[in-house]
């Protein structure tokens, strides 16, 4: 390959000088822009979660990152809770866990609250527009006005065959 051949290239058409440099400059931006994007989608996770760890109360029902399911019974001062597992048959247990080692919850955070609320009511909005679409529209026709009659209706024969033989 003749590397002289291909400088002349690059001399005569700029576009092929500034090609490689611009390139490399858009893909830096993309991936900033990526990184920016999910560091925020990142926070909200850790903020929900952190909520939803504050809001664990005795009652909720958690899971901790080892397997073990249980019971709230108490939430201490000491960013520990204590959970009951076990049921009467096989005997009840008592375990202090670490806020931090409870992987799921069924504890709710204001975000999480106000999130599932704005579902709802979009899925009920979607709901109503669906039950628009598919009800039949009502019908504009003008009501009917009765008529006068110009002559009484001549009696058929078939009204006389219906009546009773006998009556004849």
């Amino acid at each position: 390959m003749n590397w002289n051949i291909l400088a002349e290239e690059a001399e005569a058409n700029p576009i092929n000088k500034y090609l490689f440099p611009i390139l490399i400059v858009v893909l830096i931006l993309l991936l900033v822009v990526w990184f920016f994007f999910s560091g925020r989608k990142n926070k909200q996770r850790q903020k929900e979660y952190t909520e939803q760890l504050e809001a664990i109360r005795p009652g909720h029902k958690v899971k901790s990152v080892g397997g073990i399911c249980g019971i709230v019974v108490e939430v201490c001062d000491d960013n520990t809770v204590v959970i009951e597992t076990g049921t009467d048959a096989s005997g009840k247990s008592y375990l202090k866990l670490d806020k931090e080692c409870i992987a799921q919850t069924d504890a709710k955070g204001p975000t999480q609250i106000a999130r599932e609320a704005e579902e709802a009511r979009r899925k009920a909005e979607k709901e109503a527009k669906a039950e628009k679409k598919d009800a039949p529209a009502p019908e504009t026709s003008a009501p009917e006005v009765p008529q006068e009659p110009s002559e009484a209706p001549a009696p058929s024969e078939s009204s006389e065959s219906s009546e009773d033989p006998e009556e004849k």
